[in-house]
């Protein structure tokens, strides 16, 4: 610290030192001081005591993936030894990292931020869309549990409600952002109903909303509807059954109003809206996933540069379960319109309702009969979208076709299954398939680190793994890609390559994805004798990739 309390940070090496300002980038002086401020408030702890708590508003910003991915341990570590911590951040990607790292240990309350406005006098919060589904899941996994039943039913009266709640806040617009005496699920859908009734500004003039108000579940007398209000004023008398079928009703009003609230906020943030007139597409058939729930396992590595040891293979509490794909819909890809991260004979696991897609996606696109598999582009300055083809070999790529905002109903891909189904029939880029078999087959799930599997998997996802193989068993799926863990415990996603020799065939080449990390020579079982190479314990197929879980 300096004579004038700055706090000065040197880089250097031998006796040659540097101001860190001057030579590191602004991820690694953050770091260097979220660490020094850690480090002081244990001194002061350990010194003098003091407050436990801890209130970390945004602490990502600036920081990049590995540092991220460090910070998001370091808050699990300080409740873990006994620390009181509340962190806010708008980054969703940060919040999910640290949800999975505290998860396990059952450190952690997620939940979304709801402002203040005229009639919300202060600050609320209510579960987050990974919350609710957890107590779905805890539904779903207690048949006849009550107390299961009514907390999922709550949780999802409050997750609606409070999500209504934040479009009556816009001062500009007094029709609508007048007080309420009773801001609850009930008085607030019948008040956005009328104002879509009314279509008194472009967001109420929104399909979005008119389909959401137009939900049979809230409809007067709907049984969700009676079951929602009641679970406010008389959650105990609310049985196993009475939500139970109700159970396609809350999934269906969950995916709504998430619609909902994510074309208020582009209302807010002055973006385009969804296009007023709905298509006439015809409505995505959910997929038929046989019931499974499979243990995440934390640590798997598509390594860039060298092979990492003694990885914990260790699943810990956090679980994949089926019900992942209750809104979601698949598609057989049939051209090499999505590269690497989709290839040609592949299916897709898109979202079942349209929605408008930020710049970048990878989408499943449909106009009438015609189905496009693509990456959606959208303009800096200006209407519409382009869909573009991104083929593995660029000289035998499609051309970017240009669309409007209607018309064309766009939906979400969220990851791939590499299941190799025989073609449906058709000649559209992608078909609508109702299931695959090889879901049947899903037995662990790993959460990727460190990025050398990108196209595929980018940090952070989740690859979903089959049976073990054995080592003789790799000759027939030579060029498929595999987690492959070794005798140390470690998991590394590779591609499948051929024998080094026919002297040597116990030692085989494993190759890099993406391009972005190293091949290997990993030996398939232990022999006296062998180079001192990493051996293999067991490999699994990968079946699929998760984008957001």
């Amino acid at each position: 610290m300096s004579a004038q309390g700055v706090i000065e940070i040197h880089v250097g090496r031998g006796t040659v030192q540097a101001p860190a300002q001057h030579v590191s980038n602004a991820s690694a002086l953050r770091a260097a001081l979220m660490g020094f401020y850690l480090a002081f408030r244990e001194h002061v702890l350990a010194t003098s005591g003091g407050l436990t708590t801890l209130v970390l508003d945004d602490p990502q910003d600036l920081l990049d993936y590995d540092n991220r991915q460090r910070l998001a341990r370091a808050i699990c570590q300080l409740a873990t030894d006994g620390a009181q911590i509340i962190a806010t951040t708008h980054d969703r990607s940060f919040a999910r990292t640290v949800v999975q790292e505290a998860r396990a240990a059952d450190l952690i309350a997620h939940h979304a931020v709801h402002p203040v406005n005229v009639s919300r006098a202060t600050l609320e919060t209510s579960p987050a869309v990974d919350e609710l589904d957890r107590k779905r899941q805890a539904f779903v996994a207690n048949p006849d549990g009550a107390s299961q039943a009514q907390d999922y039913v709550n949780e999802a009266r409050i997750f609606i409600e409070a999500r209504l709640g934040d479009l009556f806040d816009d001062p500009a617009y007094p029709a609508h952002s007048a007080p309420t005496r009773a801001p609850t699920l009930v008085p607030l859908f019948d008040r956005l109903r009328a104002l879509v009734s009314g279509r008194s500004n472009e967001l109420f003039k929104s399909p979005i909303l008119a389909s959401f108000c137009n939900d049979p579940g809230m409809a007067p007398g709907a049984e969700a509807r009676r079951i929602l209000n009641q679970s406010h004023h008389d959650k105990a008398s609310i049985s196993y059954v009475d939500v139970a079928g109700l159970d396609a009703d809350l999934k269906r009003l969950r995916v709504g109003i998430e619609r909902v609230h994510g074309e208020f906020r582009r209302y807010r943030w002055r973006e385009p809206l969804t296009a007023e007139a709905l298509t006439n597409v015809a409505a995505l058939v959910p997929v038929r996933a046989p019931v499974f729930n499979v243990p995440v396992s934390q640590d798997i590595a598509a390594f860039a540069g060298h092979l990492p040891s003694g990885g914990s293979q260790q699943a810990g509490d956090e679980l994949f379960s089926s019900a992942w794909f209750d809104d979601k819909a698949l598609f057989y890809i049939r051209h090499d319109t999505m590269g690497f991260a989709v290839p040609a004979g592949s299916v897709a696991i898109v979202e079942a309702d349209a929605t408008t897609v930020r710049d970048h996606s990878l989408v499943v696109a449909r106009r009438g009969p015609q189905a496009f598999a693509r990456r959606l582009l959208r303009p800096r300055n200006g209407e519409g979208f382009s869909l573009a083809a991104e083929a593995t070999d660029p000289r035998r790529s499609r051309p970017t076709l240009a669309f409007e905002d209607h018309g064309i109903d766009t939906h979400r891909v969220v990851g791939a299954l590499f299941g190799h189904l025989p073609p449906p029939e058709g000649r559209e880029e992608a078909t609508e398939i109702l299931g695959d078999p090889i879901l049947a087959r899903v037995e662990i799930a790993y959460r990727v680190r460190e990025d050398s599997a990108v196209p595929l998997a980018l940090p952070g996802q989740v690859i979903l793994g089959g049976g073990v193989l054995t080592a003789a068993e790799l000759a027939r799926i030579e060029g498929r890609i595999v987690a492959l863990t070794l005798d140390d415990g470690t998991s590394i996603l590779k591609r499948v390559g051929s024998p080094v020799s026919s002297s040597l065939p116990y030692l085989r080449q494993f190759e890099t994805i993406g391009g972005l990390g190293d091949s290997a020579v990993i030996a398939t079982e232990a022999v006296d004798g062998a180079p001192d190479l990493p051996v293999m314990a067991y490999a699994r197929p990968i079946i699929g990739v998760i984008y957001d879980y």
